[in-house]
Order: C-alpha cells, then sequence, then structure tokens
C-alpha cells in the first residue's frame, strides 16, 4: 500500500516540480504513468482489492480526467465503449488539452501509444483488404461493415474505388455514426444503411446479402463470447457467400496498456487469446484450414481472416 500511496502522491507533485511547459515534462509524465501502474500491479499481487486500489488512486486519475481524450475512456459520453467519436479522435491524434499542462502530456502520450496506434493500424488493414476486394474481386461485389463507425476504412480508398460497381451495406448501434458514414460516402451508387446492434439486426443484413467479404473491425474486442459465437455462426450459415472472406480483429491478452486503460480510463476490452479464436471459428463451422491468424505491427491485436 505504501508503495502506491508513493506513486500517486508523486504523481500528483508532478505539476509542482516543472511550471515551463518543457518536454522535460512530457518525461516526467510519462516515466510517473509507469511507474503508477507498476504499482497498482504491484498491489493486486500483493493481495489488495481492486475498490481499495481504485480509492487510492483517485487523486491521479482526477488528474487524468482533465485530459480531454481521457475523459472520454472515462466516462463514455456516448454510451459505449469504442463509440465512434473515440475512434476518430485516435485517428485525428489531435490532441486538444491545454498545451503545457500534465494533462496535456497524459493525453499525447496516450494518444501516440502503441494501443492508439494498433486502432489506426487496424483501420488501415481494412482498408487494404477493401481495396484489395473491390479492384481484383470481380464484379457487382457485395461488401458489409458492421460497427462500421464512420467507416474511416473505406473513407481513406474513396478516391480508389468511385468507379467501382459493387453494393455497400454499413450497419452501426449509433445513428449518428451512420448518418456520419452516409454524408463521407454519398457519391457511392449502392450504399444501404441498417441501423442497431448487429445481433439484433442480423435478419435485415441478411436479406441484402449474402456478401463476398465481410469485415467487423474490433467490434469483438466489446461483445462476449455468446454473441461473437452467435454472429459467427450466422456468418456461416447465411451471410457470407461460398468463396467469400471474413475479417475481425481481437485485443490480445498480453496488453501491457491494460493496467492504464482500466485503472486511470475506463476501457475494459474482452481480450482472447488465439486457442478461443479458433475454438470460436471452428465451433461456429469455419473450416481449420481456412483461417488465417497474425498480428498487427504493435503485436497488440490479431488479424483474422477467414474464407467459407
Amino acid at each position: 500500500m505504501e508503495n502506491l500511496q508513493r506513486s500517486v502522491a508523486s504523481f500528483t507533485a508532478l505539476e509542482e516540480l516543472i511550471t515551463d511547459g518543457s518536454h522535460q515534462l512530457f518525461h516526467k509524465v510519462v516515466s510517473s504513468m509507469h511507474e503508477l501502474c507498476f504499482s497498482i500491479l504491484e498491489a493486486e499481487k500483493n493481495g489488495m482489492s481492486r475498490t481499495d486500489i481504485e480509492e487510492i488512486i483517485r487523486p491521479a486519475r482526477d488528474i487524468h480526467s482533465r485530459s480531454v481524450f481521457v475523459k472520454r475512456l472515462q466516462e463514455w459520453p456516448r454510451k459505449y465503449p469504442g463509440d465512434y467519436e473515440t475512434v476518430e479522435y485516435i485517428c485525428d491524434m489531435d490532441n486538444k488539452s491545454v498545451y503545457g499542462t500534465v494533462e496535456y502530456y497524459i493525453e499525447e502520450y496516450a494518444l501516440n501509444s502503441a494501443i492508439a496506434q494498433q486502432h489506426r493500424n487496424k483501420l488501415h488493414h481494412q482498408s487494404d483488404i477493401l481495396l484489395g476486394m473491390l479492384l481484383n474481386g470481380g464484379e457487382h461485389l457485395k461488401i458489409l461493415s458492421v460497427g462500421c463507425g464512420g467507416c474511416r476504412d473505406i473513407m481513406g480508398i474513396s478516391g480508389f474505388i468511385s468507379k467501382v460497381n459493387f453494393e455497400l451495406i454499413i450497419n452501426d448501434i449509433d445513428s449518428d455514426a451512420l448518418e456520419l458514414s452516409r454524408k463521407r460516402l454519398e457519391h457511392l451508387k449502392h450504399l444501404h444503411v441498417i441501423p442497431g446492434n448487429i445481433i439484433q439486426a442480423v435478419r435485415k443484413v441478411e436479406n441484402l446479402g449474402p456478401f463476398d467479404l465481410i469485415v467487423t473491425g474490433g467490434m469483438f474486442d466489446h461483445m462476449s463470447d455468446r454473441h461473437v459465437a452467435f454472429f459467427l455462426k450466422q456468418t456461416i450459415k447465411n451471410l457470407l457467400k461460398r468463396g467469400g472472406r471474413l475479417f475481425f480483429a481481437n485485443s490480445i491478452e498480453e496488453n501491457p496498456f491494460k493496467v492504464w486503460m482500466e485503472y486511470l480510463a475506463d476501457w475494459k476490452l474482452n481480450y482472447r487469446s488465439e486457442d478461443n479464436v479458433r475454438n470460436l471459428m471452428n465451433d461456429a463451422g469455419f473450416d481449420r484450414d481456412a483461417i488465417s491468424i497474425s498480428k498487427d505491427e504493435t503485436k497488440l491485436t490479431y488479424f483474422i481472416e477467414a474464407g467459407r
């Protein structure tokens, strides 16, 4: 307990140590963040309850809440984690906190960290898959994007696919995300928008299929095994065309940022091992030989591709 209390005291004293807003403060903030996370893990190892840890670190968490970005992660103003506005924030990398303050450097670190980069990597990889399918996959393709958010992946390749004749079906639980996507993709001739939770909207989506490609980004990070299993079974049974492909990502269990994400922000993910992912897919009916699993450049998320 004493080590954790000392780490919190050191963190809260940062503003008194350096007041010129230099990069010296950035390095001191980052080192203090790591020291605090180390002490939290030590406290867990020594049997301290989560409730007690949260009470002790409250002053450090309050300082984190002054970061515009971290406050989003603590409060989730759109009422669900991983909301599209947060993803937009991560992609834009625009630090909205006051320059030279402790919270500015907390935000600077968070936006440039590997855990933020893996979100950008995920979208870039999904863009590559979409582009490859649309340029090389034949005529009259049908593509489904589930949990599409603001469709940054498709927006990024729009200049290359403007003359490709294909149908795009987008789905998201957030109507504002769908409206943003509709505006960004208004030049596409065959765009269908299906609002709602995919578990509840799957029948409506099914009526527009089957699909040559289904992409879901990091949606599974926020879904239980039961709901993932249901979606995968519907995909192999009713949604995916024979010869079609599915892509999704899932955060890896060995995530060194987890302690910061959960204690100082409030971003909890459903981490899975490679065996977990394979078992879910095998149980759903995907052929073991048709499943490909790799890691993104940060080694923090799995990229999973499978065919039917």
